[in-house]
């Protein structure tokens, strides 16, 4: 471990706990993310690797021993400086990215012995997997550090590295549930139409209409339940973002993190002709928050980004999609989703800035 601390910035974590540290933390962790999408590439691409040693997981996991490294240096120079506690050693809010760094490797152990056990997951129980869980609470503890430690502080702003971090967390998410996200298969394209009308089942169960499944229905369910679960999770990042820093924000923060999150799943998917769609749609989100400047005290103000920003995001997915391969599905389905993914972040807001109960004493 000190062979590979030494190679870390010596002078940003000495004077760890601010924004360089910060941002070279974040530098890492888009090698170590975007080392994980590489890996979904090849196994998209090359599904007949099955084994460990491939050039996808040297980048994967050179960015996750340089992060770990990076975030467990403090604690080994300021210890050595002078003897202290291993919580205080660490900048504040890298305690839980140091936690982890051990959970990672924790799930990593659990991984291999999952696959001698179990032998090697494939698609979405690859995803599901408890040992793969462990790995999900591991490296998204890791990748949300420059976030905490930007929320600790005192001053106003939101820094890029908390950003940047914001656009993990949201990555994190589409990562673990890209079986039901809308780049990973864009139901919605033409090419995606089923051209056979029965979904084969043993025995469908329940018979509606006195018919087995219908494809179409299939497609359209998987369809809008996976924008409508990206729809939730943009919501989640948007409010969470707005609640803390609010109109502080730089310009720009929304169509950041909207652009890191689209090019790691459709670089990794072949999607990358839907990644502008998603950059427009944060740059509008970030014009109404100069614009209207929402916070929990303009709670009206702060329903209608809430609304907006997935709204606008898959507004554009679909226009991308009709410009780019054609469109199959109907007005009322296209047009009804939009309108639902924009009603996931309103109603998400309610959580965010509830009404005042009657008689309750506000601090």
């Amino acid at each position: 471990m000190s062979a590979v601390v030494a190679d870390v910035d010596r002078a940003a974590v000495i004077a760890a706990g601010g924004p360089r540290y910060d941002a070279m933390i974040a530098g890492l962790c888009v090698l170590f993310q975007g080392g994980a999408y590489l890996d979904v590439w090849a196994h998209v691409h090359r599904p007949e690797l099955e084994t460990f040693f491939t050039p996808w997981h040297a980048v994967l996991y050179s960015g996750f021993f340089a992060v770990a490294a990076a975030t467990a240096a403090p604690l080994v120079l300021r210890r050595r400086a002078r003897p202290t506690s291993w919580s205080s050693a660490l900048p504040a809010g890298y305690d839980w990215s140091l936690i982890g760094v051990l959970v990672f490797l924790l799930g990593g152990v659990l991984d291999m012995l999952w696959h001698v056990v179990f032998g090697v997951e494939a698609d979405v129980e690859a995803l599901l997997s408890p040992s793969h869980l462990v790995l999900a609470v591991g490296s998204t503890l890791i990748l949300t550090g420059p976030l905490r430690a930007a929320w600790r502080r005192v001053e106003g702003a939101a820094s890029w590295p908390a950003v940047l971090s914001l656009g993990f967390l949201l990555s994190s998410f589409s990562f673990w549930t890209q079986y039901a996200h809308h780049f990973a298969r864009p139901w919605p394209a033409a090419g995606n139409r089923p051209t056979v009308a029965v979904f084969a089942a043993v025995a469908p169960d329940p018979l509606f209409r006195n018919a087995p499944i219908q494809n179409l229905y299939v497609a359209h369910a998987l369809g809008v339940t996976g924008i409508l679960l990206q729809a939730a999770f943009i919501s989640a990042i948007v409010l969470l973002a707005l609640r803390r820093w609010g109109p502080r924000l730089p310009y720009g923060a929304f169509a950041v993190i909207l652009a890191l999150n689209a090019l790691m799943v459709a670089a990794s998917r072949d999607q990358l002709t839907l990644v502008p769609g998603a950059v427009a749609a944060g740059l509008i989100g970030d014009t109404l928050i100069r614009a209207l400047a929402p916070s929990i005290e303009r709670v009206g103000r702060l329903r209608l980004v809430a609304f907006a920003v997935p709204a606008t995001y898959f507004a554009f997915y679909f226009l991308g999609i009709a410009l780019t391969r054609g469109m199959w599905w109907s007005m009322p389905l296209w047009s009804g989703t939009i309108l639902l993914s924009g009603a996931a972040g309103w109603l998400a807001s309610w959580l965010v800035a509830p009404p005042p109960i009657p008689g309750e004493i506000r601090s």
